[in-house]
Protein backbone atom coordinates (compact mmCIF):
# COMPACT_ATOMS: atom_id res chain seq x y z
CA UNK A 1 0.00 0.00 0.00
CA UNK A 2 1.45 3.37 -1.00
CA UNK A 3 2.20 6.00 1.63
CA UNK A 4 -0.77 8.18 0.72
CA UNK A 5 -3.31 5.36 1.06
CA UNK A 6 -1.64 4.13 4.24
CA UNK A 7 -1.86 7.62 5.71
CA UNK A 8 -5.57 7.83 4.80
CA UNK A 9 -6.18 4.42 6.37
CA UNK A 10 -4.37 5.30 9.62
CA UNK A 11 -6.00 8.72 9.87
CA UNK A 12 -9.44 7.23 9.19
CA UNK A 13 -8.89 4.59 11.86
CA UNK A 14 -7.88 7.21 14.43
CA UNK A 15 -10.97 9.30 13.60
CA UNK A 16 -13.17 6.18 13.76
CA UNK A 17 -11.85 5.20 17.19
CA UNK A 18 -12.39 8.76 18.38
CA UNK A 19 -15.99 8.69 17.13
CA UNK A 20 -16.60 5.37 18.92
CA UNK A 21 -15.20 6.70 22.20
CA UNK A 22 -17.33 9.84 21.90
CA UNK A 23 -20.39 7.71 21.12
CA UNK A 24 -19.76 5.47 24.16
CA UNK A 25 -19.54 8.58 26.33
CA UNK A 26 -22.80 9.96 24.89
CA UNK A 27 -25.09 6.91 25.14
CA UNK A 28 -26.31 4.96 28.22
CA UNK A 29 -24.39 1.71 27.64
CA UNK A 30 -26.17 -0.21 30.42
CA UNK A 31 -29.49 0.25 28.60
CA UNK A 32 -28.00 -1.07 25.36
CA UNK A 33 -27.08 -4.35 27.07
CA UNK A 34 -30.71 -4.72 28.12
CA UNK A 35 -31.87 -4.44 24.51
CA UNK A 36 -29.39 -7.11 23.41
CA UNK A 37 -30.89 -9.52 25.93
CA UNK A 38 -34.24 -9.52 24.12
CA UNK A 39 -33.01 -10.20 20.58
CA UNK A 40 -35.06 -12.67 18.48
CA UNK A 41 -32.74 -15.10 16.58
CA UNK A 42 -35.38 -15.82 13.92
CA UNK A 43 -35.62 -12.20 12.83
CA UNK A 44 -31.85 -11.85 12.93
CA UNK A 45 -31.57 -14.75 10.46
CA UNK A 46 -34.26 -13.24 8.23
CA UNK A 47 -32.44 -9.90 8.37
CA UNK A 48 -29.14 -11.53 7.38
CA UNK A 49 -30.73 -13.28 4.39
CA UNK A 50 -32.43 -10.05 3.28
CA UNK A 51 -29.16 -8.11 3.61
CA UNK A 52 -27.36 -10.56 1.32
CA UNK A 53 -30.32 -10.60 -1.08
CA UNK A 54 -30.04 -6.82 -1.49
CA UNK A 55 -26.42 -7.21 -2.57
CA UNK A 56 -27.32 -10.07 -4.90
CA UNK A 57 -29.89 -7.86 -6.65
CA UNK A 58 -27.20 -5.22 -7.15
CA UNK A 59 -24.83 -7.84 -8.58
CA UNK A 60 -27.53 -8.74 -11.14
CA UNK A 61 -27.67 -5.04 -12.07
CA UNK A 62 -23.90 -4.98 -12.52
CA UNK A 63 -24.14 -8.10 -14.70
CA UNK A 64 -26.52 -6.17 -16.98
CA UNK A 65 -24.10 -3.24 -17.17
CA UNK A 66 -21.26 -5.64 -18.02
CA UNK A 67 -23.22 -7.42 -20.76
CA UNK A 68 -22.29 -4.74 -23.30
CA UNK A 69 -18.62 -5.74 -23.16
CA UNK A 70 -18.47 -9.15 -21.46
CA UNK A 71 -20.90 -11.89 -20.52
CA UNK A 72 -20.15 -13.79 -17.32
CA UNK A 73 -22.34 -15.86 -14.97
CA UNK A 74 -24.35 -13.93 -12.38
CA UNK A 75 -22.77 -16.02 -9.61
CA UNK A 76 -19.39 -14.61 -10.65
CA UNK A 77 -20.57 -10.99 -10.58
CA UNK A 78 -22.04 -11.73 -7.13
CA UNK A 79 -18.69 -13.07 -5.86
CA UNK A 80 -16.64 -10.27 -7.41
CA UNK A 81 -19.02 -7.62 -6.08
CA UNK A 82 -18.92 -9.04 -2.55
CA UNK A 83 -15.12 -9.21 -2.58
CA UNK A 84 -14.98 -5.61 -3.84
CA UNK A 85 -17.46 -4.51 -1.18
CA UNK A 86 -15.27 -6.06 1.52
CA UNK A 87 -12.28 -4.10 0.25
CA UNK A 88 -14.29 -0.86 0.23
CA UNK A 89 -15.51 -1.68 3.73
CA UNK A 90 -12.04 -2.22 5.17
CA UNK A 91 -10.15 0.32 3.08
CA UNK A 92 -12.52 3.19 2.20
CA UNK A 93 -10.54 4.52 -0.81
CA UNK A 94 -12.75 2.88 -3.48
CA UNK A 95 -10.31 0.12 -4.47
CA UNK A 96 -13.20 -2.35 -4.51
CA UNK A 97 -14.22 -1.31 -8.04
CA UNK A 98 -10.66 -1.90 -9.26
CA UNK A 99 -10.74 -5.35 -7.64
CA UNK A 100 -13.93 -6.22 -9.51
CA UNK A 101 -12.31 -5.43 -12.85
CA UNK A 102 -9.16 -7.34 -11.84
CA UNK A 103 -11.21 -10.48 -11.09
CA UNK A 104 -12.76 -10.36 -14.55
CA UNK A 105 -9.31 -9.97 -16.09
CA UNK A 106 -7.91 -12.88 -14.09
CA UNK A 107 -10.80 -15.30 -14.50
CA UNK A 108 -12.32 -14.32 -17.85
CA UNK A 109 -9.46 -12.76 -19.82
CA UNK A 110 -10.96 -9.30 -20.40
CA UNK A 111 -8.86 -6.20 -19.86
CA UNK A 112 -9.54 -4.07 -16.82
CA UNK A 113 -9.89 -1.02 -19.05
CA UNK A 114 -12.92 -2.60 -20.76
CA UNK A 115 -14.75 -3.59 -17.56
CA UNK A 116 -13.75 -1.03 -14.93
CA UNK A 117 -16.21 1.64 -16.17
CA UNK A 118 -19.15 -0.72 -15.52
CA UNK A 119 -18.21 -0.95 -11.84
CA UNK A 120 -18.23 2.84 -11.51
CA UNK A 121 -21.51 3.15 -13.43
CA UNK A 122 -22.95 0.52 -11.07
CA UNK A 123 -22.02 2.70 -8.10
CA UNK A 124 -23.60 5.75 -9.74
CA UNK A 125 -26.92 3.87 -9.79
CA UNK A 126 -26.75 3.56 -5.99
CA UNK A 127 -26.94 7.35 -5.70
CA UNK A 128 -30.40 7.18 -7.32
CA UNK A 129 -31.59 6.17 -3.86
CA UNK A 130 -31.95 9.89 -3.16
CA UNK A 131 -35.03 9.72 -5.41
CA UNK A 132 -36.56 7.27 -2.93
CA UNK A 133 -35.87 9.79 -0.18
CA UNK A 134 -37.67 12.52 -2.12
CA UNK A 135 -40.64 10.24 -2.83
CA UNK A 136 -41.02 9.05 0.77
CA UNK A 137 -40.39 12.39 2.51
CA UNK A 138 -43.84 13.97 1.86
CA UNK A 139 -45.51 11.02 3.59
CA UNK A 140 -43.50 11.44 6.78
CA UNK A 141 -43.88 13.90 9.62
CA UNK A 142 -40.26 14.39 10.61
CA UNK A 143 -38.28 17.12 12.34
CA UNK A 144 -35.28 18.08 10.21
CA UNK A 145 -32.40 18.69 12.62
CA UNK A 146 -29.40 20.82 11.54
CA UNK A 147 -27.26 17.66 11.23
CA UNK A 148 -29.89 15.95 9.09
CA UNK A 149 -30.22 19.05 6.92
CA UNK A 150 -26.46 19.16 6.27
CA UNK A 151 -26.51 15.48 5.35
CA UNK A 152 -29.45 15.97 2.97
CA UNK A 153 -27.73 18.90 1.24
CA UNK A 154 -24.47 16.97 0.79
CA UNK A 155 -26.29 13.93 -0.55
CA UNK A 156 -28.37 16.07 -2.89
CA UNK A 157 -25.15 17.49 -4.36
CA UNK A 158 -23.73 13.97 -4.85
CA UNK A 159 -26.98 12.84 -6.49
CA UNK A 160 -27.22 15.83 -8.84
CA UNK A 161 -23.64 15.31 -10.00
CA UNK A 162 -24.02 11.54 -10.39
CA UNK A 163 -27.41 11.63 -12.12
CA UNK A 164 -26.27 14.47 -14.36
CA UNK A 165 -23.19 12.54 -15.47
CA UNK A 166 -25.23 9.36 -16.02
CA UNK A 167 -27.94 11.09 -18.08
CA UNK A 168 -25.51 13.18 -20.12
CA UNK A 169 -23.41 10.13 -20.94
CA UNK A 170 -26.42 7.95 -21.76
CA UNK A 171 -28.38 10.48 -23.83
CA UNK A 172 -25.57 12.55 -25.37
CA UNK A 173 -22.43 10.36 -25.41
CA UNK A 174 -20.60 12.61 -27.90
CA UNK A 175 -21.08 15.71 -25.75
CA UNK A 176 -20.07 13.71 -22.68
CA UNK A 177 -16.90 12.50 -24.41
CA UNK A 178 -16.07 16.07 -25.50
CA UNK A 179 -16.57 17.31 -21.92
CA UNK A 180 -14.28 14.61 -20.56
CA UNK A 181 -11.65 15.44 -23.18
CA UNK A 182 -11.57 18.98 -21.79
CA UNK A 183 -10.93 17.55 -18.32
CA UNK A 184 -8.11 15.44 -19.76
CA UNK A 185 -6.11 18.62 -20.31
CA UNK A 186 -5.47 18.88 -16.56
CA UNK A 187 -4.41 15.24 -16.23
CA UNK A 188 -0.61 14.76 -15.91
CA UNK A 189 0.88 13.68 -19.24
CA UNK A 190 2.07 10.30 -17.97
CA UNK A 191 -1.53 9.32 -17.11
CA UNK A 192 -3.26 10.72 -20.20
CA UNK A 193 -3.18 7.59 -22.36
CA UNK A 194 -4.59 5.43 -19.57
CA UNK A 195 -7.29 7.93 -18.62
CA UNK A 196 -8.24 8.40 -22.28
CA UNK A 197 -8.76 4.65 -22.69
CA UNK A 198 -10.89 4.65 -19.53
CA UNK A 199 -13.01 7.54 -20.85
CA UNK A 200 -13.54 5.81 -24.19
CA UNK A 201 -14.65 2.61 -22.46
CA UNK A 202 -16.88 4.56 -20.08
CA UNK A 203 -18.71 6.21 -22.97
CA UNK A 204 -18.87 2.89 -24.80
CA UNK A 205 -20.37 1.22 -21.72
CA UNK A 206 -23.02 3.89 -21.34
CA UNK A 207 -23.98 3.45 -25.00
CA UNK A 208 -25.64 0.29 -23.74
CA UNK A 209 -28.54 2.44 -22.55
CA UNK A 210 -28.69 4.50 -25.74
CA UNK A 211 -29.46 1.42 -27.83
CA UNK A 212 -31.22 -0.65 -25.13
CA UNK A 213 -33.51 1.62 -23.08
CA UNK A 214 -35.13 -1.49 -21.61
CA UNK A 215 -31.86 -2.28 -19.86
CA UNK A 216 -31.79 1.21 -18.35
CA UNK A 217 -35.30 0.61 -17.02
CA UNK A 218 -34.35 -2.84 -15.68
CA UNK A 219 -31.23 -1.47 -13.98
CA UNK A 220 -33.36 1.27 -12.40
CA UNK A 221 -35.97 -1.24 -11.20
CA UNK A 222 -33.25 -3.45 -9.71
CA UNK A 223 -31.89 -0.39 -7.92
CA UNK A 224 -35.36 0.25 -6.46
CA UNK A 225 -35.64 -3.41 -5.39
CA UNK A 226 -32.22 -3.22 -3.71
CA UNK A 227 -33.29 -0.11 -1.79
CA UNK A 228 -36.52 -1.82 -0.70
CA UNK A 229 -34.61 -4.91 0.50
CA UNK A 230 -32.24 -2.64 2.45
CA UNK A 231 -35.25 -1.16 4.22
CA UNK A 232 -36.73 -4.60 4.94
CA UNK A 233 -33.38 -5.76 6.35
CA UNK A 234 -33.12 -2.84 8.76
CA UNK A 235 -36.79 -3.06 9.70
CA UNK A 236 -36.25 -6.72 10.65
CA UNK A 237 -33.50 -5.58 13.03
CA UNK A 238 -36.04 -3.30 14.71
CA UNK A 239 -38.46 -6.25 14.95
CA UNK A 240 -35.67 -8.49 16.32
CA UNK A 241 -35.28 -6.01 19.20
CA UNK A 242 -39.04 -5.83 19.71
CA UNK A 243 -39.12 -2.12 18.83
CA UNK A 244 -42.22 -0.94 16.99
CA UNK A 245 -41.45 1.62 14.32
CA UNK A 246 -42.89 2.76 11.00
CA UNK A 247 -41.49 0.83 8.01
CA UNK A 248 -41.47 4.01 5.90
CA UNK A 249 -39.40 5.82 8.54
CA UNK A 250 -36.98 2.90 8.70
CA UNK A 251 -36.70 2.82 4.90
CA UNK A 252 -36.18 6.59 4.77
CA UNK A 253 -33.61 6.64 7.57
CA UNK A 254 -31.60 3.61 6.47
CA UNK A 255 -31.51 4.85 2.87
CA UNK A 256 -30.06 8.10 4.20
CA UNK A 257 -27.42 6.19 6.15
CA UNK A 258 -26.52 4.12 3.08
CA UNK A 259 -26.26 7.23 0.94
CA UNK A 260 -23.88 8.75 3.48
CA UNK A 261 -21.32 6.12 2.42
CA UNK A 262 -20.74 8.28 -0.66
CA UNK A 263 -19.05 10.71 1.75
CA UNK A 264 -15.60 10.03 3.31
CA UNK A 265 -15.82 7.28 5.95
CA UNK A 266 -13.48 5.69 8.51
CA UNK A 267 -12.50 2.05 7.82
CA UNK A 268 -15.51 -0.27 8.32
CA UNK A 269 -17.64 2.84 8.96
CA UNK A 270 -16.17 2.75 12.46
CA UNK A 271 -18.06 5.25 14.60
CA UNK A 272 -19.67 6.99 11.62
CA UNK A 273 -22.52 4.45 11.46
CA UNK A 274 -23.30 4.92 15.13
CA UNK A 275 -23.39 8.70 14.87
CA UNK A 276 -25.42 8.60 11.66
CA UNK A 277 -27.98 6.49 13.54
CA UNK A 278 -28.14 9.10 16.31
CA UNK A 279 -28.46 12.01 13.83
CA UNK A 280 -31.15 10.35 11.69
CA UNK A 281 -33.17 8.15 14.04
CA UNK A 282 -32.68 9.77 17.43
CA UNK A 283 -32.42 13.50 16.67
CA UNK A 284 -34.53 13.27 13.51
CA UNK A 285 -37.16 10.64 14.34
CA UNK A 286 -37.24 10.87 18.15
CA UNK A 287 -36.10 7.27 18.73
CA UNK A 288 -34.41 7.00 22.14
CA UNK A 289 -30.63 7.18 22.11
CA UNK A 290 -30.30 3.78 23.78
CA UNK A 291 -32.62 1.94 21.36
CA UNK A 292 -31.13 3.65 18.29
CA UNK A 293 -27.61 2.85 19.48
CA UNK A 294 -28.48 -0.77 20.29
CA UNK A 295 -29.96 -1.31 16.83
CA UNK A 296 -27.01 0.21 14.99
CA UNK A 297 -24.39 -1.46 17.19
CA UNK A 298 -25.93 -4.86 16.47
CA UNK A 299 -26.51 -4.11 12.78
CA UNK A 300 -22.89 -2.96 12.50
CA UNK A 301 -21.63 -6.22 14.03
CA UNK A 302 -23.99 -8.33 11.89
CA UNK A 303 -23.06 -6.66 8.62
CA UNK A 304 -19.35 -6.82 9.46
CA UNK A 305 -19.64 -10.59 10.04
CA UNK A 306 -21.68 -11.13 6.86
CA UNK A 307 -19.37 -8.94 4.79
CA UNK A 308 -16.28 -10.58 6.25
CA UNK A 309 -17.44 -14.18 5.80
CA UNK A 310 -18.98 -13.85 2.33
CA UNK A 311 -16.24 -11.51 1.13
CA UNK A 312 -13.50 -13.88 2.33
CA UNK A 313 -15.18 -16.81 0.57
CA UNK A 314 -15.44 -14.67 -2.57
CA UNK A 315 -11.72 -13.90 -2.42
CA UNK A 316 -10.90 -17.57 -1.87
CA UNK A 317 -12.84 -18.50 -5.02
CA UNK A 318 -11.99 -15.49 -7.19
CA UNK A 319 -8.34 -14.89 -6.30
CA UNK A 320 -6.38 -13.69 -3.27
CA UNK A 321 -3.49 -12.23 -5.29
CA UNK A 322 -5.12 -8.81 -5.54
CA UNK A 323 -4.95 -8.44 -1.75
CA UNK A 324 -1.19 -8.88 -1.85
CA UNK A 325 -0.95 -6.23 -4.58
CA UNK A 326 -3.08 -3.80 -2.58
CA UNK A 327 -1.26 -4.16 0.73
CA UNK A 328 2.22 -4.23 -0.85
CA UNK A 329 1.41 -1.20 -2.96
CA UNK A 330 1.96 -3.06 -6.21
CA UNK A 331 0.46 -1.89 -9.47
CA UNK A 332 -2.98 -3.30 -10.29
CA UNK A 333 -3.21 -3.01 -14.02
CA UNK A 334 -5.03 -4.58 -16.92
Amino acid sequence: MNKRNLFILILGTIIGVGLILLWLHYIPFSEIKGYFAQLSPLYVILAAVTYLAAYFVRSVRWNILLSHSVRIPIKDTWLYAMAGNLINYIIPIRLGEVCRAWFIKRNHGHSMASTLPSAFIDKVFDTLAIVAILIIAPFLAIAVSPGLMVLLVLLAIVFILSAGILLLAALHPQKFAAWLCVLLKIVPHRFKDRVQVFVQNLVKGLNLFEHHPGKLLLATLLTALGILLDGVYFYLIFVAFGIEFSFLLVLFGYTLINLSYALPQPPAQLGSNEWMMIIVFSLGFSLTKSSASAIMAFAHILTAVLMGVVGSVAFAISGFEVLRMIFKGEKIDG
